[in-house]
């Protein structure tokens, strides 16, 4: 059955496309038009299930009443729960989501971000990887509304929502040294991106403070395009020279390392204890025990949308920038 357009209502009913228009349009009232002639257009558009073209209605108002939320990898949990949030907080706007993950590549994030653009999103809320400046710089000098958190570029001037990073992991780290842990490793992703660097930069700290040689053979790098290979060849790295604790800077290579912890060294169990950047449910009942620090992710999720709502609908230039305290979860 063809789709019912206000043209076909219109001449159906035998009223001109402007007074079913203004009905539609909740404005009967305001055009003077008969309450008897206003119920029987909404009893017929319910009748034929009429549906609104969205795309005529979004290029008419401006707005298309969508937002995209850009990440590194959507099955990251913390990425998972914090798109969770803000979903059902655009809902109440009246804002749908559209999901991208950039899977750590700048050409797929540069890709995503044209598609955004092209579908006429009214902002963004990204996770950028920020190698390359361009795209978002044109962006910016367009006053596109955009809000960034969990990475940030010194580089980029923009609205941050952001977690204390360095201090955090080198107080997670100071724990385990407090246990009496002497040689302890650390395993990292794109150690350019700058929070990143933040924390292996916490992790030195706390090694320095407390009188700990930093060895470098003992911070490794791992490859995202296969995480858990990848994980097992460095962790496996570490173990031969016999470290007392790991230092993780995300939770998903903390989640493969305890799978090749449990699978290829399940002697070490109890001696071992890990410390994650980022919480997951898991670390409650897994070993190696895992202090971890969790962010505030409800938080985050709030001043994501608050910040990029006021963005949206101001003009000022001046960009924030907000940092929030993180939570330290022991498990020793």
């Amino acid at each position: 059955m063809k789709k019912k357009s206000i043209k076909d209502i219109a001449q159906d009913l035998g009223f001109s496309k402007t007074t079913v228009s203004f009905v539609l349009n909740n404005k009967g009232d305001e055009k003077n038009i008969s309450k008897k002639t206003q119920e029987k257009i909404l009893a017929y558009v319910h009748e034929v299930n009429y549906q609104p073209n969205q795309i005529a209605k979004s290029l008419k108002k401006g707005t298309t009443n969508t937002i995209g939320y850009l990440v590194p990898d959507i099955s990251n949990p913390f990425y998972a729960k914090i798109g969770r949030l803000i979903e059902d907080l655009l809902a109440a706007k009246g804002y749908h989501l559209i999901i991208g993950s950039t899977d750590e590549k700048q050409e797929k994030e540069d890709s995503l971000l044209n598609m955004f653009v092209n579908r006429q999103v009214d902002g963004l809320i990204v996770a950028s990887c920020f190698e390359n400046l361009g795209m978002l710089k044109t962006l910016a000098a367009q006053r596109f509304p955009m809000v960034f958190f969990d990475r940030e570029s010194p580089d980029f001037n923009g609205n941050y929502i952001l977690v204390e990073n360095k201090d955090s992991m080198k107080l997670a780290v100071e724990k385990v040294i407090l246990k009496g842990a002497k040689k302890i490793g650390l395993l990292s992703i794109t150690p350019n991106v700058y929070s990143l660097k933040l924390r292996i930069d916490g992790y030195k700290q706390a090694l320095i403070e407390n009188s700990i040689e930093v060895d470098e053979d003992l911070i490794r790098i791992v490859e995202t395009d296969d995480l858990k290979e990848s994980t097992k060849t460095q962790l496996t790295s570490l173990m031969e020279q016999k470290v007392d604790a790991i230092a993780f800077t995300n939770n998903q290579i903390t989640a493969n390392a305890i799978w090749v912890m449990n699978t290829a060294f399940k002697a070490d169990l109890n001696r071992m204890d890990f410390v994650s950047f980022d919480n997951i449910d898991l670390f409650d009942y897994s070993m190696p025990r895992v202090t971890s620090v969790a962010q505030p992710i409800p938080e985050i999720a709030h001043y994501l949308v608050d910040i990029l709502e006021q963005v949206m609908q101001s003009d000022e230039e001046e960009c924030k920038r907000i940092e929030l305290k993180p939570k330290l979860i022991e498990r020793l």
